[in-house]
């Protein structure tokens, strides 16, 4: 299948071994860890400062794996608006927030990025045909950048997938096989033996789609030069480390002094990494973490988990959880103050902001960049539960604004949140309602309260914790 075979050098990212290959590789063969392509750096510094601002993935071909240009298979991916915050930012008190928008790509995610350069170097090696596991955009992705070229294209998917994107993978004409619950079951029938012949674009065993993520970081930079935070999804991981890597890259050529604080957030139904980061050894309930919401990032078993891990820690930076509420929550509050209508994994950036703002670990004058990786046009729960807001009337209604309020507060954690904060935040509900609802709260032992001169401070209590867990429940099953 060589039809150019272009040596490659990995790095080991566990034990800094080398290994050099023409073909594909993915597992370090003395630690077994995830192995990562190595940048050429050549020249890197005056290639990069000699590009504009509206570079897209293909202007930093020269920090990506070699591929003639006869090869290059494109849509315009790449080159996606890191946007200044219209309200959130002012809300939450950030002056310089800003939200890197990757649903402008092609098919409406950051795995367009991804999809170019495999499809573009599955074309060098002479492939026809390609294999993908994923739960949801890059099997897209995929899809779409094969079907341009009139390639072969099988997905494995698992069994809970978002609806919008299987049926872009079936517009596309990609054969779609099921298996398993979650991506870890369809990750493992992608390396079956039948499908040896196919080229590989499963995004855990095939590092060029850290190369093709790895852009994003690139692009930050000479959108809005070094952020001090940003905030990534996680599922396998992947995502956060070709960010790391990118930066990695820029710190190397001595674009950058410093890298920014990485946040990687997930759901906090199925966190893994985030557990591992923490030293939790939480076991997740099977039943509730298949009805999570946050479907673009159902991983039990990351394969990037040490890396993505190592990264949050060289960069200084955490990992958060987030409940599923919030998480919807927050998918409504970047449509409505930012006009980014974005999938539920993405709104989790939104809420790990707020959270980042309540418990005073970012200051307000430092520059955030929430990573939104997805469209919620892919999502039809999230479509039906806006469309359906006009019906919570009369005792529903009441009830969703006092969740949304329990929400808010739990954010603060121990530092506390004023009523008028509140208010900023949920923005159509008047500040005497929030006031009194704050009351009702405290009535029923949900929430306290502490005076701090003339204003007040509410806190949650262990009992309104119990409650909101209570809701990622019932919202799972509904």
């Amino acid at each position: 299948m060589d039809s150019i075979s272009e040596v490659i050098t990995y790095t080991c990212s566990i034990c800094n071994k080398d290994i050099q290959s023409t073909s594909i590789k993915y597992r370090c063969p003395i630690c077994n860890q995830a192995i990562l392509i190595k940048t050429n750096m050549t020249d890197f510094r005056d290639k990069f400062e000699n590009l504009p601002e509206s570079s897209k993935l293909w202007d930093f071909q020269f920090a990506l794996p070699n591929i003639k240009k006869d090869y290059i298979v494109t849509l315009g991916e790449g080159g996606t608006p890191c946007r200044a915050s219209k309200k959130l930012g002012e809300i939450l008190e950030i002056k310089n927030l800003f939200f890197k928008d990757e649903t402008q790509n092609p098919t409406n995610s950051f795995k367009d990025r991804a999809a170019a350069l495999l499809i573009s170097h599955a074309r060098s090696k002479g492939y026809h045909k390609v294999i993908c596991a994923s739960n949801g955009n890059q099997g897209a992705s995929i899809a779409a950048y094969t079907s341009l070229e009139g390639m072969e294209c099988v997905n494995i998917i698992p069994e809970v997938i978002d609806i919008g994107k299987r049926a872009q993978m079936i517009a596309y004409n990609s054969k779609i096989e099921i298996k398993g619950e979650t991506a870890d079951e369809a990750n493992e029938e992608a390396l079956n033996s039948k499908y040896e012949d196919y080229y590989q674009c499963t995004p855990e065993f095939n590092p060029f789609t850290i190369e093709a993520q790895k852009t994003i970081s690139y692009e930050i930079l000479k959108q809005i030069q070094c952020p001090d935070w940003i905030i990534i999804p996680m599922g396998s991981g992947g995502l956060l480390v070709s960010l790391w890597k990118g930066f990695l890259d820029l710190k190397e050529a001595e674009i950058i002094k410093k890298l920014p604080k990485i946040v990687g957030v997930q759901s906090q139904l199925l966190s893994p990494i985030v557990n591992g980061f923490t030293g939790n050894n939480k076991e997740h309930n099977k039943e509730v973490f298949l009805k999570s919401h946050a479907l673009g990032i159902l991983v039990r078993e990351p394969f990037f988990h040490n890396l993505a891990i190592k990264a949050i820690n060289e960069s200084k930076g955490i990992a958060l959880s987030i409940p599923e509420n919030i998480m919807l929550t927050s998918a409504e509050e970047l449509a409505r103050h930012e006009g980014i209508f974005a999938e539920p994994a993405s709104a989790l950036t939104v809420a790990a902001l707020n959270m980042l703002i309540q418990q005073k670990k970012a200051k307000s004058d430092e520059k955030i960049v929430c990573l939104i990786t997805g469209s919620g046009l892919k999502t039809p729960y999230e479509l039906e539960a806006i469309s359906s807001r006009v019906k919570t009337a009369g005792t529903g209604g009441i009830l969703s604004t006092k969740l949304k309020i329990l929400s808010q507060i739990s954010l603060s954690d121990k530092y506390g949140i004023y009523g008028s904060k509140i208010k900023d935040i949920l923005g159509s509900i008047s500040l005497p309602a929030i006031y009194q609802h704050l009351k009702e709260l405290e009535s029923k032992g949900l929430i306290s309260r502490k005076k701090e001169g003339k204003n007040v401070l509410y806190n949650i209590t262990d009992n309104g914790r119990k409650v909101l867990e209570a809701l990622d429940i019932l919202i799972t099953l509904l």
